[in-house]
């Protein structure tokens, strides 16, 4: 009993999560299905506009006439018809609630219609600063990759800079042993002899002087 009591209660309890889950589905769908594109939206605003201005009209008309009709039964007349007249008042009253609950109808339909108007303009501005920014960062991204690449080309001019220092240093040393084979042999034993030809002359000279 109990196994089959347990078996019970998990179905059921399955079968409500099911009901549940699809009864929300359901609702979803027919919800998106019901909902009015922004066109129709503003259709639907203008015929409730158009709807209820006549109903204010007509409200309107009402207050006018009951408040004539209840003037001609109180100062036309040679003997007052109360029971007239309180038919009319509660008629003008009628008349000029209905005319208030009416324009608060229109009022409340001129909110949601601004509401609708701001909501494109916000949509707009939003559109225009989602683009810039866009427009933005794909000129960033340019700039890191043109600095990206820049950096590559320093570092490859860095790591090859040793080899052109030594190279240009090779190229030097061969120029300089290259000039000094090139130049006059007899101009270089000339001046080396004279150096030592002066280091004699100048002993005898000394040693006169000391003498």
């Amino acid at each position: 009993m109990l196994g089959k009591t347990g078996i019970h209660l998990t179905l059921s309890f399955s079968f409500v999560v099911q009901g549940a889950g699809c009864t929300a589905l359901v609702v979803a769908v027919v919800a998106r299905k019901l909902e009015l594109t922004k066109a129709e939206k503003h259709v639907h605003n203008f015929m409730m506009d158009t709807q209820l201005t006549k109903r204010v009209k007509n409200a309107a008309a009402n207050v006018l006439r009951e408040t004539w009709l209840i003037y001609k039964h109180t100062k036309l007349v040679k003997k007052i018809d109360h029971a007239k007249v309180r038919k009319h008042q509660r008629k003008f009253l009628q008349a000029i609630h209905q005319l208030r609950s009416v324009k608060m109808e229109q009022r409340k339909l001129n909110d949601q219609a601004n509401t609708l108007v701001d909501l494109a303009k916000t949509q707009n501005v939003m559109y225009d600063m989602v683009s810039e920014l866009q427009d933005r960062n794909e000129d960033l991204e340019k700039r890191i990759s043109a600095l990206e690449s820049k950096i590559d080309m320093l570092g490859l001019t860095l790591h090859a800079l040793p080899s052109l220092v030594s190279q240009a240093i090779r190229q030097q040393q061969r120029a300089l042993t290259r000039a000094c084979g090139a130049s006059n042999s007899s101009e270089c034993s000339s001046w080396t002899p004279t150096r030592r030809r002066k280091s004699p002359s100048t002993a005898p000279h000394t040693s006169s002087d000391s003498g």
